[in-house]
């Protein structure tokens, strides 16, 4: 479902949980802390370690939200570009 809201242009939000034994997050943050000392790679060893807690997790809730862009939004990103600033 978080796919079809996104691709009808709704901005996604899930809730989930995990509940941890003191271990599980002992070794959680032992790994975590190690790969934010990481001089290589940091950035993607740290995702890692996050994303390997982010796994079977209980869903809570799955939200979809319009996000319709302001009136004045489009001269305002016109302006930037002109102004040579990078508008993604």
């Amino acid at each position: 479902k978080c796919g079809n809201m996104a691709r009808e242009g709704l901005r996604t939000l899930v809730v989930a949980k995990k509940s941890l034994s003191e271990e599980q997050y002992q070794d959680f943050e032992n790994r975590y802390n190690l790969a934010k000392l990481s001089i290589h790679d940091r950035t993607l060893k740290v995702a890692a370690v996050v994303e390997s807690l982010e796994r079977e997790m209980e869903l809570l809730c799955l939200t979809g939200v319009e996000d319709q862009l302001q009136a004045d939004v489009r001269p305002t990103l016109e302006q930037l570009r002109n102004a040579g600033i990078k508008v993604n």
